[in-house]
């Protein structure tokens, strides 16, 4: 799971992403499947200024479970969208590419 969230969301609160987060940990914990205890914790800025926190949990083996990016002073809007779009800050990381990157990074069970 990787979530995007602004805390200065007034529509969807910003701890709804922290518990995406923390459900999909719970879950694999829940499984038996490796989690790793705690994450690896990034500050950043965009390449047009806006400033972020970026969680990311990994497995005892490496592998990307989640990660959480609040981006700092933005609202409800799709994080580095394009500014003709609705309901988006083109000040922020770009959500697109770093999907796009997690989800490159995600291992599939090998067919047996």
């Amino acid at each position: 799971a990787i979530v995007f969230h602004g805390d200065h969301d007034q529509t969807v609160h910003p701890r709804n992403g922290e518990q995406v987060v923390a459900a999909v940990l719970r879950s694999r914990a829940q499984t038996g499947a490796s989690t790793a205890c705690r994450p690896i914790v990034e500050q950043g800025v965009s390449a047009h200024g806006r400033r972020y926190t970026r969680s990311t949990h990994r497995s005892d083996t490496g592998q990307p479970l989640a990660e959480h990016w609040l981006v700092h002073g933005a609202g409800h809007a799709w994080s580095g969208g394009q500014a003709a779009g609705s309901y988006t800050d083109v000040q922020g990381p770009d959500a697109s590419r770093e999907m796009l990157r997690f989800f490159r990074e995600q291992t599939r069970p090998q067919d047996g």
